[in-house]
C-alpha cells in the first residue's frame, strides 16, 4: 500500500512545487487622517505605512479646506528621506474616492506616507487611506 501511495505523493509534491508563489498581500486596510492647514501652517502628513506592491495609493477624502487640496504620495528611500514619488507631480485633490498613482515600490521604497499642502483656504483635511489598492476607482492622474 505504501509503495502504490509514494508516487502519487511525490507527483502531488512536484506539482504544488511548480505551481506560481502567492503575491506578497497588500496592505490595503485603510488608515484616518485629519489634518488643520492654515497660513502658518501650509503642510501636513501622514504617519509612514508599509508599501508592499507597485499598486496605486488609495484615498478617499471627506472634507477640505475650500474647493481643493494640494496632495503628494512619498516614499522613503534608502537614503533616508522621504521623496515625492507621485506620477505626473504634485496633484490637485477634492472629496471623493482616488487612486493615486506613485512610484515609491518600484523606486525601491518600502513606506508611503500622503503630503498636503494648503490651497488657498484654511481648515480641515480628513479622510482615510492605505498604501496598496484594491479594487476600482477614478485615478487623480
Amino acid at each position: 500500500m505504501i509503495k502504490k501511495m509514494a508516487p502519487l505523493a511525490l507527483s502531488a509534491i512536484m506539482i504544488l512545487t511548480l505551481l506560481p508563489a502567492q503575491v506578497s498581500a497588500s496592505n490595503h486596510v485603510d488608515t484616518k487622517f485629519a489634518f488643520r492647514v492654515s497660513t502658518s501652517n501650509n503642510y501636513a502628513a501622514t504617519p509612514g505605512r508599509a508599501k508592499h506592491n507597485t499598486t496605486s495609493t488609495y484615498i478617499k477624502i471627506d472634507q477640505v479646506p475650500g474647493a481643493y487640496i494640494y496632495l503628494t504620495v512619498q516614499g522613503f528611500r534608502p537614503s533616508h528621506k522621504w521623496v515625492n514619488e507621485t506620477k505626473d507631480g504634485r496633484q490637485t485633490a477634492t472629496p471623493g474616492q482616488w487612486l493615486v498613482r506613485q512610484s515609491v515600490y518600484e523606486n525601491g521604497g518600502r513606506s508611503a506616507r500622503l503630503r498636503f499642502q494648503r490651497y488657498g483656504a484654511s481648515g480641515v483635511v480628513s479622510g482615510v487611506w492605505s498604501p496598496d489598492s484594491v479594487g476600482s476607482y477614478p485615478r487623480l492622474n
